[in-house]
């Protein structure tokens, strides 16, 4: 999402926020509001099944056994 918006062109930010494991709460709050609301955006185009929760795109970003029908 960041680099097709334009916020992170070069992936350097995402590359920092994922950079360590010891995230704080708040981090890792912001991290979930993140994916709440990048699953309702996807949500609302015709290639995301409507109904599906952010657990569904997290595994979709961080697992090799999702595959795309498209």
């Amino acid at each position: 999402m960041g680099r097709a918006n334009g916020h992170d062109p070069d992936g350097s930010i995402a590359a920092w926020v994922w950079s360590d494991g010891n995230w704080s709460p708040h981090r890792y709050g912001v991290y979930l509001s993140f994916m709440h609301a990048a699953a309702r955006q996807l949500a609302a185009g015709e290639r995301w099944p409507s109904g599906a929760s952010p657990d569904l795109l997290e595994r979709a970003l961080f697992t090799t056994a999702w595959q795309s029908s498209g």
